[in-house]
């Protein structure tokens, strides 16, 4: 036996690796006390250090005479620990055995070994190992197989030559979660975040060790595959289901920064972020980025995105990885935007519970996108032919083709947008050609002048449309149009109205809204029923909270009453007629006050009549409806059908839920509501002075729904 020893703390020549001289001091020992009569060579060295490495406490066992199980040398290694600095590694009770060695100047190898050591980002180490040194040109090669990587059985080859080294290392069914802390010294994610799944993957790595003991840089291709790849942020907002998906590429570390280059692939699985839903296997994934890390996250250029039938897109990001995960900045140009698949991934869950939450979309976009801060800062998008329709056709948009531009930014310069579109419809409203221009910049929106928006025959020409703020506390509104004649029929159609005869038209000027009220500086005048309808001093407060309230003054001049009375099914009655509304208020749109009266319009010529029916409805609104069909029914009563009337009046004052009633003048028994002229000549007398208004309502339904009386 031959014992060498290494005073602790001596530094050995440093012309070649302490391993190399520990091999050559061993051919050595052979050499000059001939093999043939030593059975074991031991070298001992208290510690060494070399490139990149410190040894404490190493034995190197050499057994030169076979043992019965084996035909050649034995050579058994033990270190007490390993450290390697550069890379925060540390290593111990490292045991490297070799049953098949090879000495045999200038190779010596183990041809079969295994290696055992405690420490390092796998926290344990057991596998099958081979080791060839050429002492000609200082190059290690080795090989191993069954190492056990967070889940994973892997094999590996690598190669040192000259300070260069070569590693590739190829594992199947690696575990994300325990190989997530391996990464950690390279990439972090938020510590909530849960990231699951499993890998097949490959790595050819290359690098440097210098003579300083600092790791130069380091080249990695990457291959990895997964299936079942799952993933969800603390919040639930970002998510990753059941992916199955290919990344490949570069990965360059050099004094602790990384450069990389990837290309992600995927075929099936889901993602969430935020309101955006991608199904994979609708729309492949196809992503390519160039990425490098900086003091606070990563930069990524060159990026190239394409989901088949769906987008492509290049841009550009920066991304905070440290403390929350944040889209600092982001630019992306997007070449082709598909509607009816961006509709289903970007926008149907956030309209799911909403009447555009189940639309048919067709056409395509393209444009610019621009983030700050996880949030769209600006846009710029260019629409072909993009059409949408609800399955009940109560919303519909043709053929639409345009720009639109908008910056989150109040103050941003932004150009002016524009939009056409063929046909349209909203809940039975239709209408046709459109092509508007509009400014739009972060909470605020104003339409181009004198914009015309068809409506059935007519049209709402919109003279200023102004929203600021819009969805703040202080939001404003400025707003002012006419209405070219619409045909009355066709929106009481709309509306499932009674059908209205006659057309509407008129002027809706001045409207505004400051500090949640909505009012009109001017009177909204319509024309209906042949007539003029006035709304003034209108305000509504608190428009869309849960409890508006409207204030206003309505008039209405020469009415033609037989258009109105034929509308509401109440009877028939000719003749034109005037009402006045003051002082209505509507808390929660129902009538809590006001002073109304009708009556017949002064001065009017036009014929008078008023059938039985209408005189039915009048007087039970009065109070005297059991005596006046009475008295329709018998005598001579019963033989005409319509009567000449000289006028006609009703008022209600309504306070506190209830109606003090009023006519024409006074009567004997009552008031007058409609006193009547020549042959045949009725009077219609109301006797209630006080009615409850939602009684009075009621009797006005019963009416208007009544049967027609036949007079037998």
């Amino acid at each position: 036996m031959v014992r060498q020893r290494t005073a602790r703390g001596e530094r050995p020549k440093r012309d070649r690796p302490w391993y190399l001289r520990t091999l050559g001091a061993l051919v050595a020992c052979c050499a000059a006390y001939d093999c043939d009569a030593v059975d074991r060579v031991i070298l001992e060295v208290g510690q060494v250090s070399t490139a990149g490495v410190q040894a404490t406490g190493a034995t190197i066992t050499l057994d030169v005479a076979p043992k019965p199980d084996s035909s050649s040398p034995t050579l058994r290694t033990q270190i007490a620990q390993l450290r390697v600095p550069a890379a925060g590694t540390t290593y111990s009770d490292i045991d490297i055995g070799c049953t098949d060695l090879l000495v045999r100047q200038p190779q010596f190898a183990c041809n079969q070994g295994t290696i055992a050591a405690r420490g390092g980002p796998t926290g344990q180490i057991a596998m099958n190992a081979a080791l060839t040194y050429d002492s000609a040109n200082g190059a290690v090669s080795f090989s191993g197989s069954g190492l056990k990587l967070a889940g994973a059985t892997t094999r590996l080859n690598g190669r040192l030559e000259s300070g260069t080294w070569a590693l590739d290392v190829e594992g199947d069914g690696l575990d994300i979660v325990p190989a997530r802390k391996l990464a950690e010294p390279w990439l972090q994610l938020p510590p909530n975040d849960s990231l699951a799944g499993h890998l097949k993957f490959h790595l050819q790595s290359t690098g440097r060790l210098h003579a300083n003991q600092q790791v130069g840089p380091v080249q990695t291709r990457l291959t990895a595959n997964t299936s079942d790849l799952n993933y969800s942020n603390e919040a639930g907002t970002t998510v990753a289901q059941n992916l199955a998906a290919a990344l490949t590429g570069t990965i360059t570390r050099d004094r602790g920064k990384l450069i990389s280059d990837l290309q992600l692939q995927s075929s099936s699985g889901q993602a969430l972020a935020g309101p955006v839903l991608l199904d994979f296997a609708k729309n492949p994934l196809n992503l390519q980025a160039h990425i490098a890390s900086t003091d606070n996250g990563l930069a990524i250029t060159q990026i190239r995105l394409a989901q088949k039938d769906l987008v492509d897109a290049s841009g550009e990001a920066q991304i905070a990885v440290k403390g929350p995960f944040i889209l600092q900045q982001a630019h992306f140009d997007v070449q082709r935007l598909e509607f009816a698949a961006a509709y289903r991934s970007f926008l149907q869950l956030t309209l799911a519970t909403t009447d555009f939450g189940k639309l048919k979309v067709g056409g395509r976009a393209s444009g610019q996108l621009d983030f700050t801060n996880d949030a769209i800062s600006k846009v710029s998008a260019y629409l072909q032919n993009v059409s949408m329709a609800d399955s009940t056709t109560r919303l519909s948009l043709a053929n639409t083709n345009g720009e639109v531009h908008w910056a989150a930014a109040p103050g941003a310069t932004i150009q002016p947008s524009q939009l056409s579109w063929s046909s349209s419809s909203a809940y039975g409203l239709m209408g046709g050609p459109v092509e508007m221009g509009f400014t739009t910049r972060g909470k605020d929106f104003a339409l181009a002048p004198n914009t015309r928006f068809p409506i059935f025959d007519g049209a709402l020409v919109v003279h200023t449309l102004a929203i600021r703020k819009w969805g703040a506390p202080d939001a404003e509104l400025d707003f002012d149009a006419h209405l070219e004649p619409i045909s009355m029929p066709l929106l009481s159609k709309a509306f499932g109205w009674p059908i209205l005869s006659g057309q509407l038209a008129g002027r809706i000027p001045g409207v505004t809204y400051r500090e949640h009220v909505l009012a009109a500086e001017g009177d909204l005048i319509a024309n209906v029923f042949d007539g003029t309808i006035t709304g003034s001093r209108i305000k509504l407060r608190d428009p869309w909270g849960p409890w508006p309230r409207l204030d206003a003054d309505v008039t209405a001049r020469h009415l033609d009453l037989d258009l109105l009375t034929h509308t509401f099914s109440i009877g028939s009655i000719t003749g034109r007629l005037d009402a006045d509304i003051k002082g209505l208020e509507l808390f929660n749109w129902s009538p809590v006050a006001f002073d109304a009266r009708l009556q017949t319009t002064p001065e009017d010529r036009s014929k008078h009549l008023i059938s039985q029916r209408a005189i039915t409805s009048i007087s039970s609104v009065g109070g005297g409806g059991g005596s006046v069909t009475a008295a329709l029914q018998s005598g001579v009563l019963k033989f005409f059908h319509n009567f000449h009337y000289d006028r006609i009046g009703i008022s209600c004052q309504l306070r506190d839920e209830v109606c003090l009633m009023n006519g024409l003048e006074p009567a004997r028994t009552g008031y007058y509501l409609v006193k009547g002229s020549g042959l045949p000549r009725i009077d219609i007398i109301g006797n209630a002075g006080r009615v409850d208004w939602t009684q009075l309502m009621g009797q006005i339904a019963a009416s208007m729904h009544s049967q027609n009386i036949i007079v037998r």
